[in-house]
């Protein structure tokens, strides 16, 4: 199932490559404003996480909710006024204290002063309600947390290497077991300016597309299985001329390893589909001079951790 982001709305989108018109923008999610009933909530960032979606809203003062599509189960998260700029990724871990198998956190991370680089993370326990400040002293930065991708509970991001000013990223990974930040390898030396995006492949793998600054020959990469062994190498499945520029900071692409077929967003608010043939269909899915994404949704029937009923806590978990 694929999920598209457009116009602050979340929509279900059918993807068949073998049908003469392949795209289908099939119906749209709603996502209900508890203040109003009648009102629709807009939709400025998205993150999915095992089924759940963990959306920020687009009003004046941005809300934070954890969604699952399925059930139509929410919890709303308190979230500081003044971090308005602030993006958000959803993760989780095995939680040996509770008789849940899995604890969810969100990470919370906002960019203060890009040209000295100075960035803050806090996380969020949904467990026990409760923020607190990340004590951490990165070599890199993160700008936007919710272009990441969530495998196995982790996220994965592509970041920019502070010491060399951008001009080499690297990827890079979060455990909310431990919150703890990792540095990964990528299949080839990169630097901000070209076009880096992260994908997920059938919720094993990561994928990684990388596309030369000036120029259209875009390569695409997938992992080994994740956590199968300590070190992660690259394969190259697909390498494809694109007649379009992709975002700088793009973070719409899916791949399907097998059939070598490419789907990907571009700057031209279109949804493209390539393979190996270099064959290039695109497709208009929206009037919208709005950014649109796209990401592989796997739905899933898991519960969310509701607050007990205690009062909004900070720096405890």
């Amino acid at each position: 199932m694929v999920l598209l982001l457009s116009e602050f709305r979340l929509c279900l989108m059918r993807i068949n490559n073998l049908r003469v018109s392949p795209i289908e923008v099939k119906r749209q999610l709603n996502l209900i404003d508890p203040r109003s009933s009648l009102n629709q909530i807009k939709i400025s960032q998205v993150f999915h996480c095992d089924g759940l979606l963990l959306c920020v809203t687009g009003d004046r003062i941005p809300r934070l909710v954890v969604w699952n599509p399925c059930t139509g189960q929410t919890r709303w998260i308190e979230i500081n006024p003044f971090r308005k700029a602030a993006t958000y990724a959803l993760g989780f871990y095995q939680d040996k204290t509770s008789n849940v198998d899995y604890s969810y956190k969100i990470l919370s991370g906002m960019v203060y002063r890009p040209s000295n680089n100075k960035q803050e993370f806090q996380v969020y326990a949904m467990k026990s309600n409760s923020w607190r400040d990340l004590d951490a002293t990165l070599d890199f930065i993160i700008k936007e947390l919710d272009r990441g991708v969530s495998l196995k509970g982790k996220t994965y991001w592509i970041a920019d290497d502070i010491i060399s000013l951008g001009h080499k990223t690297f990827l890079v990974s979060f455990d909310y077991s431990t919150d703890i930040f990792e540095h990964l390898c990528l299949p080839q030396q990169c630097s901000r300016s070209e076009t880096l995006s992260l994908s997920v492949v059938r919720g094993e793998k990561l994928s990684v597309l990388i596309q030369r600054e000036h120029e259209k020959k875009t390569n695409i990469w997938v992992s080994n299985k994740i956590g199968e062994t300590e070190v992660v190498s690259w394969s190259k499945v697909l390498a494809v001329d694109l007649d379009f520029y992709m975002p700088v900071d793009g973070r719409s692409f899916l791949v399907d390893e097998e059939r070598k077929v490419l789907v990907c967003c571009s700057l031209n608010f279109r949804v493209h589909i390539v393979g190996d043939d270099n064959n290039v269909r695109d497709y208009a899915v929206t009037t919208s001079l709005y950014p649109i994404s796209l990401f592989s949704y796997v739905p899933s029937l898991t519960q969310i951790q509701q607050d007990s009923g205690g009062k909004r806590k900070r720096g405890d978990e």
